[in-house]
């Protein structure tokens, strides 16, 4: 009897050595034994949100692609202005955000509205490499305040379709004359309007400045007067 309970109590023993207590285990050995759920959710939600803006950026593209040629701004049964600013509401309205919700928040034109927005949420951000759905801010589009001055910022908006990587930006937004179009742009090229590529002369930079406008000091193209980009898509 005595030699069973000497037996018992030496596998008693043994067992509780080998048995840690988690009290005595610092934070940081917890932590890499046992990756922490919460940071396992948050590196989820981030992949979730990437995914997320990615979905509305394919879907801010299809809204830019039938919205080409219209000639009246009908979303899910919403009516916007057909101007450059009704333009890009329209196609983010389409999928999904409406940006206009915030608009009696500022003053000015829809232009300045949208681009205080952005701002506010520090969406605004300067590359030659733009991402689809980004919004695209240009200045001195045309005289807006008659003085024959260069002093006009914040008189166009538009979206970008797509990059390449040589830098060619296509961007959709409503020309003056034409409608709802696709055009181009190229930051890493910005002085040069056509080139002959492959035997074929094709536009590099659309023009932008409005024709019948003041002196424009050699600035007339879409990358002259290019001010910024903004990713709306993020806007919350």
């Amino acid at each position: 009897m005595l030699n069973w309970l000497a037996l018992i109590l030496v596998l008693v023993v043994y067992f509780s050595s080998c048995a840690t207590n988690p009290s005595s285990v610092s934070r940081e050995e917890r932590v890499s034994v046992f990756p922490s759920k919460r940071s396992e959710t948050a590196a989820s939600r981030t992949s979730y949100k990437e995914h997320r803006e990615d979905s509305v950026q394919q879907k801010l593209v299809e809204g830019a692609n039938r919205l080409r040629g219209a000639r009246k701004l009908i979303v899910n049964g919403r009516l916007f202005p057909l101007d450059c600013t009704g333009t890009v509401l329209a196609i983010y309205y389409y999928a999904g955000i409406d940006l206009s919700s915030d608009f009696y928040k500022y003053n000015g034109n829809g232009v300045r509205r949208l681009y205080l927005m952005m701002k506010d949420k520090n969406l605004l951000y300067d590359t030659t490499d733009p991402a689809e759905g980004d919004i695209i801010f240009w200045d001195n589009t045309y005289d807006r305040n008659n003085d024959s001055k260069w002093n006009d910022p914040l008189t166009h908006t538009g979206m970008v379709i797509s990059t390449s990587e040589w830098g060619t930006v296509i961007y959709v937004h409503l020309n003056y004359s034409k409608g709802i179009v696709f055009e181009r742009m190229n930051l890493k090229e910005p002085n040069v309007y056509m080139k002959r590529i492959n035997g074929q002369m094709v536009t590099i930079n659309a023009p932008m400045r409005m024709k019948g406008q003041p002196e424009s000091h050699g600035r007339w193209l879409s990358s002259h007067l290019y001010r910024i980009f903004a990713k709306g898509y993020a806007y919350r």
